[in-house]
């Protein structure tokens, strides 16, 4: 389920909000002094990093309780919101403009978190490149960051808090994780959009969202949506098993279909040296059990081939909604695990590994398995060519357990959502750019400004005149525009996997969305037709709400409780029937409210209408 946060502000008596607030702000430092890291990405600060903010918490304590007492407006959580700035009711008429383009321009400010995977040319930067440009120059509108952090140690997060509670300005339009989300809506600061989407959003943005009805569900309060869900792409992470198919060829094997085969092959992966170094000193399967046991190069499928999802809130056999790690399928699964982990068939050190050391693990040649989503061969898994130019990686379907069972856990339709601060003026400009795009971007046609892609020079460039979308045959190689967005770019969700699959299985590319999805590696393409195939056995998961009343006080030592007692099994420390008692516990120490919480929440949000906003 991700973090689970240790302070919610939800309060209606509007004469405790100066303390709502001092205990919101005293929560945030505590939050950042004790390092608490991201779950789903094993990220932690460290102690060094966290002591020159001491004395600057402390004063921002000091002067954002004192701003509290002075507020007068309240937000969904009942926490004093800024009252300095003009909500849209207040705002003056309808902005002017003149064929599509905002004139006078407008801007809106935004911020943004930046990984290795931005890439710039021509001397770019995220405040002027080939999309902020366009959005002057096609809508009128200035994209303006008020900052950018990288994303690393949580810095993102960090300084959002930071800025939260010294009052300073926020952005216009902020995109964020659903779970910091919930956080940052709780605060105050942020508007209700549901009449917002209604008025604003394009036909195009409301089919696309109608795909996904139950992503509003973890942004209302009292009835009313706080986040826009930056919907994405179905199947886009369900996974595959990915081979090392010049292991099997030398070893005369073939792929694995079930539990029991795909021990065979680990077998032989470990024991029969198929990389042909004379050397015992490789592995079954690389995967992360570090923390997020449904990562991109997780667990989840192997858990799931014994009838249940760990770390997910899923139904039971009479259709109950449990927390998945404690149903009684899951003691299999350890079983299996601590034998695999006895023989070698996994890195002796796989509880510390994380997404990138499992992949590293593949990507050296040391291990000829992993599963993951359609575009793993893509990055990072090809690498592997690197160092074994003769490597041969395929995708192949998830194996099946005892019985045929075979489950993973879904994405989901997100994992950020947009807010909008309630102190733009004009928050229709947000509008006007997404629907642009989603009208324009998503599924072009022929002579469209993108049918080809973005940006000519950039995501593909035009040779004889014909489009080209090899990087080496772009002049200065191909970066990705779509990563300056300040949000994640529009998706119909519907459009992307599907479509890869139907290519694979022989359709001729004749819409220039096809044809572009042409150009995918045949290894993407194959999976994509793999988890088509395999999708009516993921499960979603079902609590997506902010943090029940019991979670904010239990659910830290649950999670721990959970990981130590998972850990201990699956090396052999304590016996399997420790499970048992793990179970028994995690009732005891807070589950089983927790339990009837969750229950609640989802009776609650499916017993009115999804899409109502």
């Amino acid at each position: 389920m991700g973090i689970i946060t240790f302070f919610y502000l939800a309060n209606d008596e509007e004469k405790e909000a100066p303390a709502r607030f001092q205990r919101f702000l005293i929560a945030t430092i505590t939050r950042i002094m004790e390092g608490y890291g991201n779950f789903e990405g094993g990220t932690e600060m460290k102690a060094d990093w966290r002591r020159p903010f001491v004395s600057v918490m402390l004063a921002l304590l000091l002067t954002g309780a004192t701003a509290a007492c002075s507020q007068e407006t309240e937000g969904p959580g009942g926490i004093a919101a800024d009252g300095g700035g003009s909500n849209a009711e207040d705002a003056p008429g309808k902005l002017a403009m003149k064929d599509g383009k905002y004139k006078p321009e407008v801007t809106m400010t935004v911020v943004k978190s930046l990984d290795d995977s931005v890439k710039f040319k021509n001397g770019e930067t995220i405040e002027d490149n080939v999309f902020t440009r366009w959005a002057k120059e096609r809508l009128g509108i200035n994209i303006r960051y008020l900052w950018t952090t990288p994303t690393t140690n949580d810095a993102y997060r960090t300084k959002l808090m930071l800025a939260l509670t010294a009052n300073e300005p926020l952005p216009d339009v902020l995109e964020v994780s659903g779970e910091l989300a919930q956080d940052l809506i709780d605060s105050g600061k942020f508007r209700a959009v549901g009449e917002l989407f209604d008025d604003y959003a394009s036909d195009t943005y409301k089919k696309a969202m109608d795909e996904a009805p139950g992503a509003w569900l973890p942004y209302i309060r009292n009835g009313k949506p706080y986040g826009i869900p930056s919907i994405q792409y179905t199947m886009q992470h369900d996974d595959a098993l990915w081979i090392r198919q010049d292991w099997l060829d030398k070893l005369h094997l073939r792929a694995p279909s079930t539990i029991d085969e795909l021990e065979r092959v680990m077998d032989a992966f470990v024991n029969e040296d198929p990389d042909g170094n004379g050397e015992k000193d490789t592995y079954g399967l690389a995967l992360s059990l570090r923390s997020n046991y449904n990562a991109w190069i997780g667990a989840g499928p192997l858990f799931g081939a014994f009838g249940a999802i760990p770390q997910t809130w899923e139904r039971d056999e009479l259709g109950n909604i449990v927390y998945g790690s404690v149903r009684p399928e899951i003691k299999g699964a350890l079983a299996k695990f601590k034998e695999w982990i006895g023989k070698g068939y996994f890195h002796q050190e796989v509880a510390l590994h994380d997404e990138m050391k499992a992949a590293e693990l593949f990507v050296s040649g040391k291990a000829g398995m992993a599963m993951g989503p359609t575009w793993l061969y893509d990055w990072p898994l090809q690498d592997v060519k690197k160092l074994s130019p003769n490597a041969v990686v395929k995708p192949y379907p998830l194996p099946t357990g005892p019985g045929g069972k075979l489950m993973q856990k879904s994405e989901g339709t997100h994992t950020m959502v947009t807010l909008i601060s309630k102190n733009m003026k004009h928050p229709e400009i947000y509008f006007t750019m997404e629907n642009y795009l989603y009208d324009q971007l998503n599924d072009p046609k022929e002579g469209d400004e993108f049918q080809y892609g973005f940006a000519n020079g950039y995501d593909y460039a035009m040779i004889d005149g014909q489009p080209v979308y090899e990087s080496d045959r772009i002049p200065g190689g191909y970066v990705d525009p779509l990563k300056y967005f300040p949000t994640m770019p529009p998706r119909i969700p519907s459009a992307f996997i599907p479509t890869l699959a139907e290519l694979y299985n022989g359709k001729k590319p004749t819409t220039p969305f096809e044809k572009l999805l042409s150009h995918s590696s045949m290894n993407q393409m194959e999976a994509a037709s793999i988890v088509v195939s395999q999708h009516e056995h993921t499960i979603d998961e079902l609590f997506t709400g902010a943090p029940t009343p019991t979670m904010k006080d239990k659910w830290q030592n649950l999670a721990k409780m959970e990981q130590t007692a998972f850990t201990k099994i699956m090396y052999g420390d304590v016996p399997l029937s420790a499970f048992d008692d793990f179970v028994n516990n995690w009732y005891e120490s807070g589950g089983a409210q927790i339990t009837s919480e969750v229950r609640q929440w989802y009776k609650s949000v499916t017993e009115t209408s999804s899409g109502d906003k």
